[in-house]
């Protein structure tokens, strides 16, 4: 934009130069052919094209000496474009016209072909500048951006680790109820058993008894608080990590887990069961180079798809790479079908490009 201000100025001073020194017919010859080469470096990306146009401005200038009065216009973009050596030409030849346009008008050329220099620098420096600060703004928010990223990633794995460390807690509590808490109950149960064998007169055979049926119940009741934090403490994320950390060193493994941490036990227990049958046959079967584990919440099911293929595919085959590892009448496929089974869910088995466990559970 200041370039722009720039050149509306000197079109204004060269105007009035012009007034000054020529007819108004060729004053508008003469500031049409200055506009129309001002209007040149804003209309081609090429910048080194002026050089034709400046080539024919200084042969004009030597046919028709008036068109030297549009030299500011003209010294403005070929400054700007370093043709130091057309500018010089135009300068020799400026002093060869002192006599047709008289000396008061050669130094007013002067002066605004001077004033054109100065203002292209400071236009140019300012650009430069505002270039600079643009890109120390994007700079600053790129890394903003990016500094906000690894917080939240941060965030996330500390509350993971969190999450993680609060189910290893339950499960200890779970672990020590039953050992401790647990047995001692059990143990009290079974004195309580025999008292009430060698005891039989009443009243004191019945309150045993009635004993002997609380002790029963806050058995129950605990092992019904161990088992539940037993099932809340199993971590399906770590679990299927724990799964592909048996075959990494075989096959290049990709997992994506992408399901809430509220998810039901039946299904943990399926989804886990289902991968554990899935990574013992890769075990036992697979010739192929890649595994890939999906595990998806969607708003009324859960998926599961384990993708066992050949990536590079020149070097071995498809159904030979996974001959066996899908038989229908194996009994690690019949435990997964009679897994989703029992949570009404579906099953099916692709081999047109490896072999594809697809899953789904309905919630």
């Amino acid at each position: 934009m200041t370039y722009i201000v720039d050149k509306i100025i000197l079109i204004l001073l060269t105007a009035f130069l012009l007034y000054s020194s020529c007819s108004i017919d060729r004053l508008v010859i003469y500031l049409l052919v200055g506009i129309i080469f001002a209007c040149l470096n804003g209309y081609f990306e090429n910048k080194k094209i002026l050089i034709i146009p400046g080539v024919v401005y200084v042969a004009a200038i030597i046919f028709v000496p008036e068109l030297i009065l549009i030299a500011p216009i003209v010294c403005y973009d070929l400054f700007g474009q370093r043709l130091y050596i057309l500018e010089t030409i135009i300068g020799v030849v400026l002093l060869g016209t002192i006599d047709d346009i008289g000396i008061i008008s050669i130094i007013f050329l002067l002066v605004v072909t001077l004033l054109a220099h100065i203002m292209y620098y400071k236009s140019n420096r300012n650009e430069n500048l505002s270039q600079q600060i643009k890109h120390i703004r994007d700079d600053s928010e790129e890394r903003n951006i990016l500094l906000a990223d690894k917080n939240k990633h941060l965030i996330e794995r500390q509350d993971q680790d969190i999450y993680v460390a609060t189910l290893k807690e339950r499960n200890r509590i779970a672990r020590d109820i039953h050992d401790n808490v647990g047995h001692m109950i059990t143990r009290s149960i079974l004195q309580m058993g025999a008292l009430m064998t060698i005891n039989k007169q009443e009243p004191l055979h019945s309150q045993l008894e009635s004993v002997k049926n609380n002790l029963d119940v806050a058995m129950n009741n605990i092992r019904e608080s161990v088992h539940d934090l037993h099932d809340e403490s199993i971590d399906l994320r770590q679990a299927i990590s724990d799964l592909m950390d048996e075959i990494r060193d075989s096959f290049e493994c990709a997992v994506d887990y992408d399901i809430g941490d509220n998810i039901d036990r039946k299904y943990k227990y399926a989804i886990i069961g289902i991968v554990r049958e899935a990574v013992s046959n890769i075990i036992k079967h697979s010739k192929s180079d890649s595994v890939d584990i999906i595990i998806r919440e969607h708003p009324g099911m859960y998926q599961l798809i384990i993708h066992d293929y050949v990536k590079n595919k020149a070097h071995t085959n498809v159904a030979a790479a996974t001959k066996n590892i899908g038989r229908t009448d194996g009994i690690g496929i019949q435990n997964m079908q009679d897994r989703v089974k029992s949570l009404k869910g579906n099953i099916s088995i692709d081999e047109s490009n490896g072999y594809k466990i697809f899953v789904t559970f309905p919630k």
